[in-house]
């Protein structure tokens, strides 16, 4: 991994845990030196940032996270949920059986985190991402399975400045349950409308979220 690619991971770990908030102001100066690493390399991750939406860069001005109102978060919520209903419609045509007892099993480590691990909440993220993602290899389909996985760095992004997996974590692992019968019985439009509604839920997490840190 070349440096670029180093520091842009560290930046969307971050952005990801909340370790940058909404309209921060982030400081090649200060990330250098956090670093040891040049300026160079950190514009070019700053760069691929701004370009996938999660930072701007102001010419003359400096850089910082985006602070989006609560429509530009619903509708990207509403573009998210319509394009996972797409792979999980196209999952239920075409998934193994071999796949399927993966996600089985997935679901079983979902189910078993322990809720008084003070870990549990990235526990439960790490192996969410995990259980989409095996639905998305289900519908082989890698042209739109990439793109979805950028909107769920931005969803893991929004969470967390919401408050993060907590405030619906134990209605979505139930979820699963729904989702995965639906893939088994080769049922794509109700894996569809199933899997639109589940992250329709988070969507209304995060909004709620927000609006109850904005009034704090």
């Amino acid at each position: 991994m070349n440096k670029k690619d180093e520091i842009y991971d560290l930046l969307m770990e971050r952005l990801i845990g909340a370790r940058y908030m909404f309209g921060q102001r982030l400081s090649v100066k200060e990330l250098a030196t956090d670093t040891g690493a040049s300026r160079q390399p950190i514009m070019a991750a700053l760069n691929r940032l701004h370009a996938e939406g999660f930072v701007r860069i102001i010419p003359q001005v400096g850089c910082e996270v985006i602070k989006p109102e609560r429509r530009e978060i619903a509708d990207f919520y509403l573009m998210f949920e319509r394009l996972e209903g797409l792979l999980a419609e196209l999952a239920a045509a075409r998934r193994t059986d071999e796949q399927l007892r993966a996600l089985r099993a997935l679901q079983a480590r979902i189910v078993a985190i322990d809720v008084s691990d003070p870990g549990h909440t990235l526990e439960y993220g790490k192996l969410n991402r995990t259980f989409h993602q095996l639905i998305h290899d289900m519908a082989h389909s890698p042209f739109v399975d990439d793109r979805q996985n950028s909107n769920f760095n931005m969803s893991d992004f929004f969470i967390n400045q919401a408050g993060g997996f907590d405030t619906f974590m134990a209605d979505a692992a139930r979820e699963h349950d729904d989702i995965i019968e639906a893939i088994a019985g080769q049922s794509p439009a109700r894996a569809r409308t199933l899997i639109e509604g589940h992250i329709a839920a988070v969507a209304s997490a995060v909004l709620a979220g927000l609006r109850a840190s904005a009034a704090a």
